[in-house]
């Protein structure tokens, strides 16, 4: 199992600027399920460039039996132009979040400000692209492939709906906390995206970009209906307009700055927006799950080097939710939030905040306090007890535990267990390949990252 933190989500779809584009049109409809103003779908032209991207190395690690029809229907395709395109636009910064707002940029008359400054300004590259993309998508007869999978989109619907009971009722709950009403709420789901989610906002749409967490036995489960996603088309909007106010206080981002550039939040914008809709979750885990649960989400938070969230989570829970005539909105908070700010930029407290945990700092402290092996149902598993074994030869002293629990602790649990869903809300989970002497492993294979036990005392992977 891993314990890897995630890698970022950009948000921003961004204002529109002035581009010479020709617009791609599709003859084909969405797989949707709506209720009110609240839609899952699968969207074509975010299929369509998924497929583009995959096959140009994209989600390279995704080997559901989807990924395999893809393979194979356009096995003929995988030098096409578009796909060569699509490589250099991976170089050029055109990743992650950036796909499917590309995706869905390709039937409109212009380039967002925001896809244009991932591609560092080569508008050039995403007309080509675009361009390029229209052919593969006429010359490969991709509408028979999308049209052939219809009932597959809706099966993935189904699943997505199973396992998230609280999607329709969680864009009221998140209108109700920041105060603003938004005409749609789009969650878009990738069949081909591995690993990660992500959010986006135009003209009072909300979307949320949501791949597959894991696999079992070929069916895939998809990353949840992220509170924290949706949130940030409130958080970064407010932050945006308000940051002048925060800026003077952006050494509290330099002692962690290095362990956040890790993790892709390279400044104290981000590191702000992050932070803001990291507490925001905590709120509703605490509405959802009870304080207990709460308390323990903010630890965690706070252990991955977010050590505001607790601070701003109680700002919310004694100054925002209790004055909302004072502060009708999110945003009309923002001065008061920035004056507690400076406030606690005052007490210097964030100068003796210590980095993220390393492995090596986990195993130093495995050893001389010892540690709780949580195995699940896989106690009796050869490979578990080995490994339980190889830890005591090595002078570590090492037990089996039935509960999750604090103090030092290896969690081995398979992907699909309820386990890893209750983790995930601390850390993403995901696993990984290894490539050792030209041999790439993926299966039983996972990387390892250390964090703070978020059940209490003590380090986790």
């Amino acid at each position: 199992m891993v314990l890897l933190l995630a890698f970022p989500a950009y948000y921003f779809i961004g204002h529109i600027i002035t581009s010479k584009k020709t617009p791609l049109q599709l003859d084909l409809s969405p797989v949707v399920e709506c209720n009110g103003s609240v839609c899952i779908e699968i969207n074509p032209y975010i299929e369509l460039a998924d497929v583009v991207f995959y096959l140009a190395g994209w989600n390279s690690g995704n080997t559901t039996p989807y990924s395999q029809e893809v393979e194979s229907y356009f096995s003929l395709y995988k030098n096409h132009r578009a796909v060569l395109l699509a490589k250099k636009a991976l170089r050029e910064g055109l990743e992650y979040d950036a796909i499917p707002k590309f995706a869905l940029e390709l039937n409109s008359t212009e380039w967002s400000s925001y896809l244009v400054r991932r591609v560092h300004g080569n508008e050039k590259l995403l007309n080509e692209l675009s361009i390029a993309i229209k052919d593969f998508a006429r010359e490969s007869n991709f509408s028979a492939f999308y049209e052939s999978h219809r009932e597959f989109y809706r099966e993935q619907i189904r699943l997505f709906l199973k396992e998230n009971s609280d999607v329709f009722s969680l864009p009221h709950f998140e209108e109700m906390f920041f105060g603003e009403k938004k005409k749609r709420w789009v969650f878009v789901l990738q069949p081909l995206e591995m690993y990660y989610s992500y959010s986006g906002w135009e003209n009072n749409t909300v979307y949320a970009f949501i791949g597959i967490c894991s696999t079992f036995n070929g069916t895939p489960s998809y990353c949840g209906a992220s509170a924290h996603e949706l949130a940030h088309s409130f958080v970064n909007p407010a932050v945006d307009r308000h940051y002048r106010e925060f800026k003077g206080y952006r050494k509290m981002f330099s002692p962690v700055r290095n362990i956040m550039t890790s993790m892709g939040y390279s400044s104290w914008k981000t590191y702000l927006d992050e932070t803001l809709v990291r507490a925001f979750e905590a709120y509703y885990i605490f509405e959802t799950q009870g304080n207990q649960s709460a308390e323990r989400f903010i630890k965690s938070q706070e252990a991955l080097g977010f050590y505001l969230v607790g601070r701003i989570y109680r700002a919310y829970i004694t100054d925002y939710l209790p004055n909302r005539e004072k502060y009708p909105t999110f945003e009309s908070f923002m001065p008061e939030l920035a004056r507690l700010m400076g406030n606690w930029y005052k007490e210097g407290f964030w100068r003796n905040v210590s980095s993220e945990p390393t492995i090596k700092m986990a195993f130093m402290a495995f050893k001389t306090k010892g540690v709780e092996i949580y195995s699940s149902n896989l106690s009796e598993s050869t490979y578990v007890r080995s490994y339980l074994e190889t830890l005591r030869k090595a002078g570590f002293k090492v037990n089996f535990t039935n509960r999750l629990e604090s103090g030092n602790l290896i969690v081995i649990v398979p992907l699909n267990s309820p386990i890893v869903r209750k983790l995930n809300r601390y850390v993403e989970i995901r696993n990984n390949s290894i490539v050792l002497d030209g041999v790439e492993y993926s299966k039983g294979v996972f990387l390892v990252e250390a964090l703070r036990n978020p059940e209490g005392e003590g380090l986790s992977f």
